[in-house]
């Protein structure tokens, strides 16, 4: 056994796995992980000790959660890696002629492409190493903790998700040692290097584009009753207005994966005051639009939408909600505007700019990994979406 049960504390259970050339402690809990590791492995990112925590206390219906803090062999802290469990449907962002192929398949091995996974990464958006050290010498030891974690817990495959492609080059030891590199989901990015709303559609967008933007937004603004913007920091009175409306965007979407519960939000804004907004559209009093953003380092990252379909192609409110938040960024002195993956074609045509990430993915069995590495690209994230197949060449 490579893992075995290195103390009980007050705190929860502590497993250590000796490594090659270190050794490396797994936390049930973010709480459990000594601070000293998330501020300084993760100062320069909004997903933070507070974010880590948050996701952990309020999505844990279908995921666990566990930390692998990495020493090296002078027992000097290297990385803090966080991991998410759970059983993964693979096919979730095929084409739709294999899901269709596996669905037949299933009906006669109902669990086939699913699979108990550990993913290296943040439940939802870009993942981070959390390196102390130079992500170069954090790569390896974080590699082998985590395929030697996961065989001791019989999973099968491993995964690093969601990892910017400019770390391809500290990232290359992963492929050197077996992993299939796919294209992920990207997010998108505007810079806002305009002073108005009015400039930004001068500036960088086409003439059809500027033509349909003015003909969406005076149908929103004729309307008999017109549309007001709130915006809180605390979701505590509105959550019931809210929450409906992002469930009808995430439970409509195309690509099914993790649907965020009403207590995520609630609690977003009091474990971290300050951090995030709730931007809310009314038509009257009633809540028609609505936006969960995170204000970190210049940038409004634009991280969930919710709409009343009743209204929401009538008043344009993809667009609508689009326009103010970037008139509120500028408004207050923001430099960035990143917005999550998917709804690729409006955000195209609005030049937000992909900023590409890869997934590494490898099956623990020595024997099965070669044919995971032939059918990994029939199941590569970004060849789901239409848009994204055009950009591949971007992506890869």
């Amino acid at each position: 056994m490579t893992l075995q049960l290195a103390r009980t504390c007050a705190k929860g259970r502590v497993a250590e796995i000796q490594l090659s050339c270190g050794r490396a402690l797994v936390f049930e809990h973010a709480r459990d992980v000594p601070m000293e590791f998330w501020a300084r492995g993760f100062s320069d990112t909004p997903k933070d000790f507070q974010y880590y925590e948050l996701i952990e206390q309020t999505m844990g219906s279908a995921f666990e959660y566990r930390y692998l803090a990495v020493f090296d062999q002078t027992k000097r802290p290297v990385a803090l890696q966080p991991l998410v469990l759970t059983t993964q449907d693979l096919a979730v962002s095929a084409r739709e002629a294999l899901v269709r192929f596996v669905a037949k398949l299933r009906t006669l091995w109902p669990r086939f492409c699913q699979g108990r996974m550990a993913l290296a990464g943040c439940l939802v958006g870009e993942g981070e190493t959390g390196a102390i050290e130079s992500v170069e010498i954090a790569i390896p030891l974080v590699a082998e903790a985590l395929e030697k974690y996961a065989r001791d817990q019989d999973i099968s495959l491993v995964a690093f998700k969601d990892f910017s492609t400019k770390m391809r080059r500290a990232f290359s030891y992963l492929s050197r040692s077996g992993y299939a590199r796919l294209a992920g989901f990207p997010p998108l990015t505007l810079e806002l290097n305009f002073a108005s709303f009015d400039e930004y559609m001068a500036m960088q967008l086409s003439r059809a584009t500027r033509k349909n933007l003015r003909r969406k937004f005076r149908a929103a603004d004729e309307a008999s009753t017109p549309l007001a913007l709130e915006v809180w920091t605390d979701a505590e009175q509105i959550i019931d207005e809210i929450y409906p409306l992002y469930l009808a965007v995430a439970q409509t979407s195309a690509i099914r994966f993790e649907v965020f519960t009403r207590e995520y939000f609630l609690e977003a804004g009091r474990c971290a005051p300050g951090k995030f907004r709730y931007f809310i559209w009314r038509q009257g009093c009633r809540a028609v639009a609505f936006s969960f953003c995170t204000i970190w380092n210049g940038t409004l990252y634009d991280n969930d939408i919710g709409l009343d379909y009743a209204v929401a192609y009538e008043l344009n409110l993809y667009y609508v909600t689009f326009r103010d938040l970037l008139n509120w960024a500028l408004s207050n002195g923001l430099r960035r505007y990143a917005s999550a993956p998917f709804n690729y074609d409006p955000k195209l045509r609005l030049r937000l700019q992909l900023q590409p990430v890869d997934v590494y993915v490898k099956h623990t069995s020595p024997w099965l990994n070669p044919l995971i590495k032939v059918l990994a690209p029939l199941f590569e994230p970004a060849r789901t979406d239409p848009v994204l197949r055009r950009q591949r060449h971007l992506l890869r």
